[in-house]
């Protein structure tokens, strides 16, 4: 997980951004969930496929899997900036009728003492699997993993390894690709399938 150094967050006005957890249901038109569209089978939720991007190397999180979103514009509401940096990353209106998208709720804000950010998580359910026409400035390859990947009840593959001039200890799940979801990415799916897995009483 991202490393945290346990610093409060200050009191002042801080900086703020809200992503976007995008789930599919598991009947969609290319979803991953084991269903493949059949509506006989019985769905549990988390078949949903939850839509990731790679980040366009050379920013902060340049080549990292990570939710859709970024910095809070004055006067925004989270959901809106989820909204907009959706749209502006891949091309996609949530709000557009033919997307079918629902927002169903939030987890609580993290303050990420690294990049000095109150991050805002809006969860967004979609029917169908929109079109995606990603940014290439900010968004390098897309992947859906279903969400059940990030049960937090499973064990998360250690690594130990260098990362921007300090040696870090932290969890990740594998990702399609060889590669990983980690840091607050990771803890905010985790903290998602957990809620979703009380609701469902599994």
């Amino acid at each position: 997980m991202e490393p945290l150094d346990g610093k409060p967050m200050p009191s002042h006005s801080v900086r703020e951004a809200a992503v976007t957890a995008l789930l599919i249901a598991p009947h969609a038109v290319g979803s991953c969930g084991p269903t493949l569209g059949n509506l006989q089978n019985s769905i549990h939720p988390f078949d949903c496929q939850v839509l990731l991007i790679e980040r366009a190397q050379g920013g902060f999180y340049g080549g990292q899997l990570a939710l859709p979103g970024g910095k809070m514009e004055p006067g925004e509401l989270p959901i809106e900036t989820a909204l907009r940096e959706f749209k502006e990353e891949l091309g996609v209106d949530l709000q557009h009728p033919a997307v079918s998208a629902l927002h169903v709720g939030s987890l609580d804000a993290v303050y990420s003492p690294e990049t000095q950010f109150l991050i805002h998580v809006m969860v967004v359910l979609a029917r169908t699997l929109p079109q995606c026409d990603p940014e290439p400035t900010e968004v390098a390859a897309m992947l859906g993993m279903p969400l059940g990947a990030f049960d937090p009840r499973l064990p998360l593959q250690v690594h130990v390894e260098q990362h921007r001039g300090e040696l870090l200890q932290f969890g990740a799940v594998p990702a399609p690709g060889k590669r990983r979801v980690w840091g607050l990415t990771a803890r905010f799916l985790s903290e998602l399938a957990g809620r979703v897995a009380e609701v469902s009483g599994q």
